[in-house]
């Protein structure tokens, strides 16, 4: 009986160590879809830059 109670309280105390490394994922899966989201903004804007140039083109 006394060792179900050292297993339940070694759980509890492992919560918070679990509830850090969720964290840390989460901030690292963040951290590379804003790279990624980056990288796309950026090829946007030359893909719009380049329909304005055509746009400026056509309309001489």
């Amino acid at each position: 009986m006394y060792t179900d109670f050292s297993i339940i309280g070694f759980l509890i105390s492992m919560i918070p160590l679990f509830l850090i490394i969720l964290v840390l994922t989460w901030i690292r899966f963040i951290y590379q879809n804003s790279e990624k989201q980056v990288v796309q903004n950026e090829k946007m804007i030359e893909l719009l830059m380049d329909i304005k140039e055509q746009n400026e083109k056509e309309s001489r």
